[in-house]
């Protein structure tokens, strides 16, 4: 009898905590932006680990339930025998617009975001001063869609990278689905850099990722991006989420 509590118990103590905790929306596809927003006096930091050994590490402050503002210090190189290749800082800021109304729960946000991240972010476009492709401003919207008697998202909108000068040619659209299977576990596709006259495929990308939230605080995201006639990007995210 014993050894049933102490199995029993603890595991009836999981799930009544994560009911206290859902899984909260997204404030990223995978590479993308949605536009949901994180709550005042509340904030993020993710860490991302990418190809050849590079790092970013964004933090994001909710300075109103509509409104944040972050940074994003991005190095290439920084594990492994290259010389490491660190990126200015790049501002993050979103503002969610609207949430949308009981019977069309559809959000629209716009903001602004850093580097495309990798190898995937170079670019040899002749205006671009950096060499490295930035996402710029961005207009997201994100809908519910019930499936299956469950709730997931839809993500979709246009980027225009700033590059640092403007390139009209490579504003960009994209596309993401969000599906969470429990409080713990979501799984997510979006293709995106799907370019405004829908021609260079060779750089479209499409990406897979899973998610394991914890108590909605801390989370691990295991990513893939493909791009045409380019190896695999595996990319490992670590989210936490916490208040002042």
């Amino acid at each position: 009898m014993k050894m049933i509590h102490a199995i029993i118990l603890p595991a009836l103590f999981f799930f009544m905590v994560k009911e206290l905790y859902p899984q909260a929306k997204s404030t990223m596809g995978i590479d993308t932006p949605t536009a949901y927003t994180i709550q005042r006096g509340l904030y993020q930091v993710q860490f991302l680990g990418y190809d050849n050994g590079g790092m970013e590490l964004k933090t994001l402050i909710g300075l109103h339930d509509s409104l944040f503002l972050g940074l994003s210090l991005d190095m290439q190189n920084a594990i492994g025998k290259d010389k490491p290749d660190p990126n200015i800082p790049g501002v993050i800021a979103r503002l969610k617009i609207t949430d949308g109304w009981p019977t069309f729960p559809i959000a629209v946000a716009i903001g602004y975001d850093s580097f495309y991240i990798g190898s995937i972010g170079k670019t040899s476009n002749k205006y671009n001063k950096l060499n490295r492709m930035i996402y710029g401003p961005y207009l997201a919207i994100t809908s519910p869609i019930y499936l299956f008697d469950s709730e997931q998202y839809i993500s979709y909108g246009v980027r225009l990278p700033t590059q640092p000068d403007y390139v009209p040619g490579d504003t960009s659209y994209f596309l993401c689905f969000d599906v969470p299977l429990n409080q713990s576990f979501r799984i997510k596709a979006e293709s995106e850099r799907v370019y405004y006259n829908f021609k260079r495929h060779e750089d479209w990308l499409t990406n897979f990722g899973i998610r394991y939230t914890y108590l909605n605080q801390l989370g691990v995201e295991f990513d893939v991006m493909l791009q045409k006639n380019e190896k695999p990007n595996r990319v490992i995210r670590i989210i936490f989420n916490d208040e002042f």
